[in-house]
């Protein structure tokens, strides 16, 4: 028994922080044995690449775990992830720490039943959108999205075209 459990701790995933991403890490590596992970290409550019990783077990944001992580990948760095809330208690956790980190702002108004706010520096750029308690227990869900400025910058660039 002790060896079963020795050997199952060993071939484990290790756990990725996302909070204490640098936005200069290899994305390659990073993806590197990841189960169940879609790769797609933004705007027919090789440079600029997204990772959806589904049944997430590796990815974490403090102690949350989302189901479904996305990563961007820019120039072979990996420069964003973004994930949704899946409840309105997890949606308090994660919208706390970006609170106490940075000083999140209001940003533009998406719907009436959304309440976003950002936060921007020449290091990255978070954009946090959170919902009510019962807009939850509708079926919505909160969002957080957080990137290098370099590339949300060419992210917007071509959505304009």
């Amino acid at each position: 028994m002790l060896l079963l459990l020795f050997s199952m701790s060993c071939s484990a995933q290790p756990k990725v922080e996302l909070s204490e991403l640098r936005f200069n890490e290899d994305a390659s590596a990073m993806i590197k044995d990841v189960p169940d992970i879609h790769q797609g290409q933004l705007f027919d550019r090789t440079d600029m690449v997204s990772y959806g990783v589904s049944k997430n077990t590796m990815f974490y944001f403090k102690d949350y775990l989302p189901l479904h992580v996305e990563l961007l990948s820019y120039k072979g760095q990996l420069t964003g992830y973004a994930f949704r809330m899946r409840t309105f208690g997890d949606q308090q956790k994660v919208e706390s720490y970006f609170k106490a980190k940075y000083k999140m702002i209001p940003a533009e108004v998406k719907s009436k039943l959304v309440t976003s706010t950002k936060y921007a520096d020449d290091k990255i750029l978070v954009e946090f959108d959170a919902i009510s308690k019962e807009s939850f227990e509708k079926g919505m869900f909160g969002y957080v999205n957080v990137r290098r400025p370099d590339f949300a910058a060419e992210y917007e660039r071509l959505m304009q075209r």
